[in-house]
Protein backbone atom coordinates (compact mmCIF):
# COMPACT_ATOMS: atom_id res chain seq x y z
CA UNK A 1 0.00 0.00 0.00
CA UNK A 2 1.24 3.51 -0.73
CA UNK A 3 1.93 5.81 2.37
CA UNK A 4 1.04 9.02 1.57
CA UNK A 5 2.62 11.86 3.17
CA UNK A 6 0.31 14.58 5.18
CA UNK A 7 0.28 17.02 7.93
CA UNK A 8 -2.11 15.58 9.94
CA UNK A 9 -0.31 13.10 10.60
CA UNK A 10 2.29 14.13 12.55
CA UNK A 11 3.01 11.36 15.08
CA UNK A 12 2.69 8.67 12.59
CA UNK A 13 5.03 9.93 9.74
CA UNK A 14 9.06 11.42 10.52
CA UNK A 15 8.47 13.51 6.96
CA UNK A 16 5.87 16.16 8.12
CA UNK A 17 7.16 15.97 11.34
CA UNK A 18 10.51 17.31 9.86
CA UNK A 19 8.81 19.58 7.18
CA UNK A 20 6.28 21.15 9.51
CA UNK A 21 9.59 22.12 11.59
CA UNK A 22 11.06 23.65 8.45
CA UNK A 23 7.78 25.67 8.07
CA UNK A 24 7.32 27.08 11.61
CA UNK A 25 11.64 27.67 12.18
CA UNK A 26 11.30 30.97 10.47
CA UNK A 27 14.78 31.78 12.12
CA UNK A 28 16.29 29.37 10.79
CA UNK A 29 18.20 29.12 7.33
CA UNK A 30 16.49 26.12 5.15
CA UNK A 31 20.39 25.03 4.76
CA UNK A 32 20.52 24.49 8.09
CA UNK A 33 17.13 22.74 8.94
CA UNK A 34 17.82 20.27 5.32
CA UNK A 35 21.02 18.93 6.73
CA UNK A 36 21.79 15.86 5.51
CA UNK A 37 21.47 13.60 8.78
CA UNK A 38 18.12 14.60 8.66
CA UNK A 39 17.08 13.35 4.66
CA UNK A 40 19.07 10.34 5.65
CA UNK A 41 17.01 9.42 8.57
CA UNK A 42 13.32 10.48 7.27
CA UNK A 43 14.07 8.79 3.87
CA UNK A 44 15.53 5.45 5.88
CA UNK A 45 12.01 5.32 7.86
CA UNK A 46 10.10 5.03 4.92
CA UNK A 47 8.64 2.16 4.38
CA UNK A 48 9.04 2.47 0.62
CA UNK A 49 12.15 4.08 0.63
CA UNK A 50 13.93 2.03 2.99
CA UNK A 51 13.59 -1.07 1.49
CA UNK A 52 15.03 0.09 -2.23
CA UNK A 53 18.13 1.93 -3.39
CA UNK A 54 17.21 5.33 -3.03
CA UNK A 55 19.54 8.85 -3.30
CA UNK A 56 18.61 12.40 -3.55
CA UNK A 57 19.87 15.45 -4.20
CA UNK A 58 18.68 19.22 -3.76
CA UNK A 59 19.69 22.24 -4.65
CA UNK A 60 18.81 26.12 -4.42
CA UNK A 61 19.66 28.00 -7.60
CA UNK A 62 18.89 31.71 -5.56
CA UNK A 63 21.42 30.47 -2.55
CA UNK A 64 23.65 28.53 -4.73
CA UNK A 65 23.89 25.58 -2.14
CA UNK A 66 22.95 22.30 -1.70
CA UNK A 67 20.34 22.09 0.88
CA UNK A 68 19.65 18.44 1.43
CA UNK A 69 20.89 14.84 0.34
CA UNK A 70 20.91 11.44 0.80
CA UNK A 71 23.08 9.00 -0.77
CA UNK A 72 23.76 11.55 -3.27
CA UNK A 73 27.02 10.89 -4.45
CA UNK A 74 26.99 7.11 -5.01
CA UNK A 75 26.39 5.78 -8.05
CA UNK A 76 22.68 4.80 -9.31
CA UNK A 77 21.01 3.25 -12.81
CA UNK A 78 19.58 6.64 -14.61
CA UNK A 79 17.78 4.76 -17.04
CA UNK A 80 16.16 7.40 -19.23
CA UNK A 81 17.90 9.91 -17.42
CA UNK A 82 20.94 9.31 -19.38
CA UNK A 83 18.76 11.64 -22.06
CA UNK A 84 19.76 14.51 -19.83
CA UNK A 85 22.57 14.24 -20.76
CA UNK A 86 22.10 13.91 -24.79
CA UNK A 87 20.11 17.05 -24.53
CA UNK A 88 22.91 18.96 -23.12
CA UNK A 89 25.32 17.58 -26.07
CA UNK A 90 22.82 18.43 -28.46
CA UNK A 91 22.51 21.75 -27.43
CA UNK A 92 25.80 22.62 -27.45
CA UNK A 93 26.66 20.68 -30.49
CA UNK A 94 23.75 22.32 -32.63
CA UNK A 95 22.50 26.11 -33.07
CA UNK A 96 18.87 26.06 -34.17
CA UNK A 97 18.37 23.45 -36.60
CA UNK A 98 20.21 19.88 -36.89
CA UNK A 99 21.87 19.21 -39.35
CA UNK A 100 20.57 15.90 -41.91
CA UNK A 101 22.88 16.00 -44.94
CA UNK A 102 25.85 16.97 -46.43
CA UNK A 103 25.80 17.65 -49.96
CA UNK A 104 26.66 18.58 -53.82
CA UNK A 105 25.08 19.08 -57.12
CA UNK A 106 27.34 17.69 -60.19
CA UNK A 107 26.04 17.45 -63.62
CA UNK A 108 23.11 15.83 -63.21
CA UNK A 109 23.79 14.01 -60.36
CA UNK A 110 23.19 14.82 -56.47
CA UNK A 111 25.87 13.74 -54.06
CA UNK A 112 24.67 12.87 -50.47
CA UNK A 113 26.32 12.08 -47.34
CA UNK A 114 24.49 11.39 -44.29
CA UNK A 115 24.34 12.68 -40.97
CA UNK A 116 22.42 10.88 -38.65
CA UNK A 117 18.86 12.62 -38.83
CA UNK A 118 16.29 10.63 -37.14
CA UNK A 119 13.29 12.63 -38.25
CA UNK A 120 13.52 11.56 -42.18
CA UNK A 121 10.17 9.71 -42.72
CA UNK A 122 10.03 9.30 -38.96
CA UNK A 123 5.69 9.61 -38.20
CA UNK A 124 6.13 12.54 -35.30
CA UNK A 125 7.09 15.00 -37.70
CA UNK A 126 5.69 16.58 -40.38
CA UNK A 127 8.35 18.89 -41.98
CA UNK A 128 9.89 16.57 -44.08
CA UNK A 129 12.60 18.86 -45.50
CA UNK A 130 15.06 16.41 -46.80
CA UNK A 131 12.63 14.37 -48.28
CA UNK A 132 11.57 17.08 -50.04
CA UNK A 133 14.95 18.13 -51.01
CA UNK A 134 15.55 15.13 -52.67
CA UNK A 135 12.30 14.06 -54.39
CA UNK A 136 13.12 16.59 -56.58
CA UNK A 137 16.48 16.11 -57.20
CA UNK A 138 16.82 13.42 -59.63
CA UNK A 139 19.74 10.92 -59.49
CA UNK A 140 21.18 10.21 -55.78
CA UNK A 141 24.63 8.93 -54.66
CA UNK A 142 24.95 8.09 -51.54
CA UNK A 143 28.27 8.68 -49.86
CA UNK A 144 28.62 6.46 -46.98
CA UNK A 145 30.81 7.39 -43.65
CA UNK A 146 33.68 4.25 -43.62
CA UNK A 147 32.48 3.21 -39.73
CA UNK A 148 29.49 1.98 -39.54
CA UNK A 149 27.78 2.65 -35.81
CA UNK A 150 27.34 -0.38 -33.67
CA UNK A 151 23.78 -1.52 -34.21
CA UNK A 152 23.17 -1.89 -30.84
CA UNK A 153 24.36 -0.26 -27.75
CA UNK A 154 26.57 -1.70 -25.10
CA UNK A 155 24.58 -3.20 -22.68
CA UNK A 156 20.91 -3.14 -24.69
CA UNK A 157 18.98 -6.61 -23.86
CA UNK A 158 19.43 -8.68 -27.40
CA UNK A 159 16.02 -9.89 -26.54
CA UNK A 160 14.35 -6.54 -26.94
CA UNK A 161 14.98 -6.30 -30.37
CA UNK A 162 11.57 -6.94 -31.35
CA UNK A 163 10.12 -3.99 -29.36
CA UNK A 164 9.80 -0.07 -30.48
CA UNK A 165 11.52 1.20 -27.81
CA UNK A 166 14.62 -0.64 -29.16
CA UNK A 167 15.31 0.29 -33.04
CA UNK A 168 19.22 -0.08 -34.50
CA UNK A 169 21.62 3.13 -35.03
CA UNK A 170 21.89 3.74 -38.41
CA UNK A 171 23.88 7.04 -40.28
CA UNK A 172 20.80 7.40 -42.14
CA UNK A 173 17.56 6.02 -40.08
CA UNK A 174 14.48 5.52 -42.02
CA UNK A 175 10.83 5.49 -41.08
CA UNK A 176 12.70 5.34 -37.34
CA UNK A 177 13.85 1.91 -38.43
CA UNK A 178 10.91 0.58 -37.63
CA UNK A 179 8.22 -1.06 -39.60
CA UNK A 180 4.44 -0.59 -38.49
CA UNK A 181 1.83 -3.02 -38.92
CA UNK A 182 -1.61 -1.87 -37.81
CA UNK A 183 -5.13 -3.56 -38.36
CA UNK A 184 -8.31 -1.79 -38.58
CA UNK A 185 -11.18 -3.72 -38.14
CA UNK A 186 -10.55 -6.18 -41.26
CA UNK A 187 -7.77 -4.46 -42.98
CA UNK A 188 -4.24 -4.73 -42.43
CA UNK A 189 -1.59 -1.66 -43.38
CA UNK A 190 1.72 -2.45 -43.42
CA UNK A 191 3.67 1.42 -43.57
CA UNK A 192 6.28 1.07 -45.31
CA UNK A 193 4.79 -1.12 -47.74
CA UNK A 194 7.93 -2.17 -48.89
CA UNK A 195 7.49 -4.65 -46.24
CA UNK A 196 4.14 -6.12 -46.91
CA UNK A 197 5.94 -9.23 -48.85
CA UNK A 198 7.54 -10.04 -45.38
CA UNK A 199 4.15 -10.07 -43.47
CA UNK A 200 2.96 -13.09 -43.06
CA UNK A 201 -0.59 -12.63 -41.89
CA UNK A 202 -1.72 -15.96 -39.73
CA UNK A 203 -5.08 -16.52 -38.41
CA UNK A 204 -4.47 -19.07 -35.18
CA UNK A 205 -3.27 -18.62 -31.31
CA UNK A 206 -0.50 -16.73 -31.47
CA UNK A 207 2.53 -18.62 -29.43
CA UNK A 208 3.75 -15.63 -27.96
CA UNK A 209 3.60 -11.94 -29.19
CA UNK A 210 1.03 -10.67 -30.99
CA UNK A 211 3.34 -9.37 -34.13
CA UNK A 212 6.87 -10.99 -34.14
CA UNK A 213 10.19 -11.11 -36.18
CA UNK A 214 12.75 -13.24 -36.62
CA UNK A 215 16.51 -12.17 -35.11
CA UNK A 216 18.50 -11.08 -37.80
CA UNK A 217 15.80 -11.28 -40.78
CA UNK A 218 13.38 -9.11 -41.86
CA UNK A 219 10.92 -11.68 -41.74
CA UNK A 220 7.55 -10.60 -39.61
CA UNK A 221 4.41 -13.01 -38.19
CA UNK A 222 0.57 -11.25 -37.39
CA UNK A 223 -1.15 -13.51 -35.56
CA UNK A 224 -4.97 -12.29 -36.20
CA UNK A 225 -6.90 -14.44 -34.53
CA UNK A 226 -5.30 -13.93 -31.05
CA UNK A 227 -7.03 -10.53 -31.11
CA UNK A 228 -10.33 -9.10 -32.63
CA UNK A 229 -9.68 -5.26 -31.62
CA UNK A 230 -7.92 -3.15 -33.38
CA UNK A 231 -4.18 -2.57 -32.92
CA UNK A 232 -0.58 -0.80 -33.94
CA UNK A 233 2.12 -2.75 -33.48
CA UNK A 234 5.54 -1.35 -34.21
CA UNK A 235 8.66 -3.45 -34.68
CA UNK A 236 12.03 -2.62 -35.46
CA UNK A 237 13.52 -3.73 -38.67
CA UNK A 238 16.72 -5.48 -38.88
CA UNK A 239 19.17 -2.77 -40.75
CA UNK A 240 21.65 -2.74 -43.30
CA UNK A 241 23.13 -0.33 -46.26
CA UNK A 242 21.66 -2.62 -48.79
CA UNK A 243 18.01 -2.12 -47.35
CA UNK A 244 18.41 1.25 -46.70
CA UNK A 245 18.86 1.88 -50.91
CA UNK A 246 16.19 -0.30 -51.10
CA UNK A 247 13.92 1.96 -48.79
CA UNK A 248 15.29 5.50 -50.59
CA UNK A 249 14.40 3.70 -54.40
CA UNK A 250 10.68 2.58 -53.40
CA UNK A 251 9.81 6.13 -51.62
CA UNK A 252 11.72 8.34 -53.82
CA UNK A 253 10.65 6.79 -56.98
CA UNK A 254 13.94 7.17 -58.52
CA UNK A 255 17.61 6.37 -58.88
CA UNK A 256 19.44 5.77 -55.98
CA UNK A 257 23.42 4.21 -55.91
CA UNK A 258 26.15 3.93 -53.72
CA UNK A 259 29.10 6.30 -54.24
CA UNK A 260 32.33 4.19 -53.88
CA UNK A 261 34.92 7.65 -54.10
CA UNK A 262 35.75 10.04 -52.29
CA UNK A 263 33.40 13.56 -52.34
CA UNK A 264 34.07 17.46 -51.28
CA UNK A 265 30.31 18.60 -50.11
CA UNK A 266 29.74 21.83 -50.82
CA UNK A 267 26.49 22.86 -48.53
CA UNK A 268 24.46 21.59 -45.61
CA UNK A 269 21.21 20.79 -45.79
CA UNK A 270 19.49 21.59 -42.23
CA UNK A 271 16.02 19.90 -41.01
CA UNK A 272 14.60 20.05 -37.96
CA UNK A 273 14.34 22.78 -34.91
CA UNK A 274 16.20 21.25 -32.50
CA UNK A 275 14.15 22.38 -29.66
CA UNK A 276 11.26 20.75 -31.31
CA UNK A 277 13.23 17.51 -31.53
CA UNK A 278 14.66 17.46 -27.94
CA UNK A 279 10.96 17.84 -26.78
CA UNK A 280 9.84 15.02 -28.92
CA UNK A 281 12.95 12.82 -27.33
CA UNK A 282 12.59 14.03 -23.81
CA UNK A 283 8.40 14.52 -23.09
CA UNK A 284 7.50 10.67 -24.76
CA UNK A 285 10.99 9.51 -23.90
CA UNK A 286 11.93 8.45 -27.43
CA UNK A 287 15.10 6.08 -26.78
CA UNK A 288 15.79 5.97 -30.72
CA UNK A 289 16.10 10.03 -31.40
CA UNK A 290 18.20 10.27 -28.25
CA UNK A 291 20.61 7.25 -29.66
CA UNK A 292 20.26 9.12 -33.27
CA UNK A 293 21.09 13.03 -31.31
CA UNK A 294 24.19 11.51 -29.45
CA UNK A 295 25.58 9.48 -32.69
CA UNK A 296 24.87 12.92 -35.05
CA UNK A 297 26.53 14.76 -32.41
CA UNK A 298 29.72 12.52 -32.77
CA UNK A 299 29.71 12.09 -36.26
CA UNK A 300 29.29 16.76 -36.10
CA UNK A 301 32.68 16.96 -33.89
CA UNK A 302 34.57 14.56 -36.03
CA UNK A 303 33.92 11.36 -34.19
CA UNK A 304 33.18 8.33 -36.18
CA UNK A 305 32.39 6.13 -32.57
CA UNK A 306 30.49 7.64 -29.43
CA UNK A 307 32.74 5.85 -26.98
CA UNK A 308 35.56 8.87 -27.81
CA UNK A 309 33.02 11.29 -28.41
CA UNK A 310 31.46 10.80 -24.82
CA UNK A 311 35.07 10.73 -23.12
CA UNK A 312 35.77 14.28 -25.27
CA UNK A 313 32.86 15.39 -23.58
CA UNK A 314 33.77 14.29 -20.12
CA UNK A 315 36.88 16.18 -20.13
CA UNK A 316 36.26 19.58 -21.59
CA UNK A 317 32.10 20.51 -21.66
CA UNK A 318 31.96 18.39 -17.99
CA UNK A 319 34.19 18.56 -15.74
CA UNK A 320 32.34 19.84 -13.31
CA UNK A 321 30.81 16.32 -12.78
CA UNK A 322 32.81 13.25 -10.69
CA UNK A 323 33.38 10.03 -12.26
CA UNK A 324 30.46 8.18 -13.73
CA UNK A 325 29.58 5.36 -16.60
CA UNK A 326 27.69 6.76 -19.79
CA UNK A 327 27.95 4.64 -22.82
CA UNK A 328 24.65 5.83 -24.98
CA UNK A 329 22.24 8.22 -25.63
CA UNK A 330 19.02 6.78 -24.33
CA UNK A 331 19.70 4.51 -21.17
CA UNK A 332 18.78 1.58 -22.66
CA UNK A 333 21.68 0.15 -21.10
CA UNK A 334 22.51 -0.79 -17.29
CA UNK A 335 26.00 -0.37 -17.89
CA UNK A 336 25.31 3.71 -17.33
CA UNK A 337 25.66 5.08 -13.78
CA UNK A 338 25.21 8.66 -12.17
CA UNK A 339 25.20 9.90 -9.16
CA UNK A 340 22.56 12.04 -8.36
CA UNK A 341 24.68 14.96 -7.23
CA UNK A 342 25.95 15.08 -10.53
CA UNK A 343 22.42 14.90 -12.50
CA UNK A 344 21.52 18.16 -10.45
CA UNK A 345 25.09 19.51 -11.63
CA UNK A 346 24.20 18.83 -15.16
CA UNK A 347 21.25 20.12 -14.92
CA UNK A 348 22.69 23.60 -13.22
CA UNK A 349 25.00 23.89 -16.29
CA UNK A 350 22.10 23.79 -18.83
CA UNK A 351 20.08 26.28 -16.16
CA UNK A 352 23.15 28.20 -16.49
CA UNK A 353 24.15 28.00 -20.32
CA UNK A 354 20.58 28.08 -21.66
CA UNK A 355 18.48 29.82 -19.35
CA UNK A 356 15.05 28.85 -17.06
CA UNK A 357 12.71 29.56 -19.79
CA UNK A 358 14.30 27.34 -22.71
CA UNK A 359 15.11 24.12 -20.16
CA UNK A 360 11.52 24.34 -18.85
CA UNK A 361 10.09 24.26 -22.14
CA UNK A 362 11.88 21.48 -23.04
CA UNK A 363 11.72 18.84 -20.47
CA UNK A 364 8.14 17.55 -19.21
CA UNK A 365 5.56 19.20 -17.02
CA UNK A 366 2.85 17.68 -14.51
CA UNK A 367 0.42 16.20 -17.11
CA UNK A 368 1.93 15.84 -20.08
CA UNK A 369 4.85 13.64 -21.50
CA UNK A 370 5.99 10.80 -18.96
CA UNK A 371 4.64 12.58 -16.52
CA UNK A 372 0.95 12.55 -17.40
CA UNK A 373 -0.63 11.75 -14.14
CA UNK A 374 1.67 12.99 -11.83
CA UNK A 375 2.39 16.42 -10.35
CA UNK A 376 -0.51 18.32 -11.62
CA UNK A 377 -1.15 21.88 -10.76
CA UNK A 378 -4.51 22.54 -9.19
CA UNK A 379 -6.52 24.77 -11.55
CA UNK A 380 -5.32 28.18 -10.09
CA UNK A 381 -1.74 26.77 -10.25
CA UNK A 382 1.39 27.34 -12.67
CA UNK A 383 3.15 24.07 -13.60
CA UNK A 384 5.86 23.53 -10.74
CA UNK A 385 7.74 20.46 -12.07
CA UNK A 386 9.80 20.37 -14.85
CA UNK A 387 11.55 16.68 -14.88
CA UNK A 388 13.08 14.00 -16.58
CA UNK A 389 11.51 10.51 -15.79
CA UNK A 390 14.04 7.39 -16.25
CA UNK A 391 12.26 3.77 -15.57
CA UNK A 392 13.53 0.08 -16.00
CA UNK A 393 12.39 -3.02 -14.61
CA UNK A 394 12.84 -2.51 -10.89
CA UNK A 395 14.32 1.31 -11.45
CA UNK A 396 12.71 4.67 -11.38
CA UNK A 397 14.21 8.28 -11.48
CA UNK A 398 13.36 11.92 -11.72
CA UNK A 399 15.43 14.55 -12.00
CA UNK A 400 14.69 18.36 -13.14
CA UNK A 401 13.69 21.45 -11.48
CA UNK A 402 11.46 22.49 -8.93
CA UNK A 403 9.26 25.49 -8.01
CA UNK A 404 8.84 25.64 -4.36
CA UNK A 405 5.08 27.47 -2.80
CA UNK A 406 7.19 30.28 -1.95
CA UNK A 407 8.27 30.30 -5.61
CA UNK A 408 12.13 29.42 -5.03
CA UNK A 409 13.23 27.69 -7.99
CA UNK A 410 15.17 24.19 -7.12
CA UNK A 411 17.21 21.73 -8.85
CA UNK A 412 16.69 17.85 -7.30
CA UNK A 413 17.33 14.21 -8.39
CA UNK A 414 15.23 11.71 -7.07
CA UNK A 415 16.70 8.30 -7.82
CA UNK A 416 15.45 4.90 -7.01
CA UNK A 417 16.98 1.46 -8.12
CA UNK A 418 16.65 -2.10 -7.04
CA UNK A 419 13.22 -2.12 -5.57
CA UNK A 420 10.74 -5.44 -5.80
CA UNK A 421 7.58 -3.00 -5.28
CA UNK A 422 5.53 -2.03 -8.14
CA UNK A 423 6.96 1.17 -10.37
CA UNK A 424 3.52 3.27 -9.82
CA UNK A 425 3.66 2.62 -5.71
CA UNK A 426 7.31 4.29 -6.05
CA UNK A 427 6.30 7.06 -8.45
CA UNK A 428 3.57 8.17 -6.05
CA UNK A 429 5.45 8.13 -2.96
CA UNK A 430 7.95 10.38 -4.90
CA UNK A 431 5.29 12.42 -5.73
CA UNK A 432 3.94 12.90 -2.61
CA UNK A 433 7.32 13.49 -1.13
CA UNK A 434 8.35 16.00 -3.48
CA UNK A 435 5.08 18.33 -3.15
CA UNK A 436 5.84 17.83 0.62
CA UNK A 437 8.77 19.80 -0.14
CA UNK A 438 7.51 21.66 -2.67
CA UNK A 439 4.79 22.73 0.12
CA UNK A 440 7.60 23.38 2.61
CA UNK A 441 10.12 25.50 1.05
Amino acid sequence: MIKYFSLSSLKRNPYTSFLLFILLSSCASVKQLAVETDVTRLLNQSEVFSNQFTGFSLYDIESGQFIASHNSTLKFTPASNTKLLTMYVALKSFSDSIPSLLYSKKDSNLYVRPLGDPSFLYHPFENQRSYDFLKKSGNISVCWPETEPRLFGSGWAWDDYIYNFQPQRAWWPVYGNTVSIRKVNDTLTITPSFFEDYVEVLNQTRPGELVDRELKFNVFKAYLESDTSNFERIIPFEYSQELLLELLRDTLKGKVNLHEGLMVFSDTLYSQPIDSMLIQMLKPSDNFLAEQLLLMAAGWHGFEEVKPFIKQVRDTWLLNLTDMVWVDGSGLSRYNLIAPVDQVRLLKTCYDEFGWERMTILLPTGGEGTLEELYLPSEEETPFIYAKTGTLSNNHNLSGYLVTKSGKRMIFSFMNNHYTRSTEEVKRSMEQFLNEVRNSY
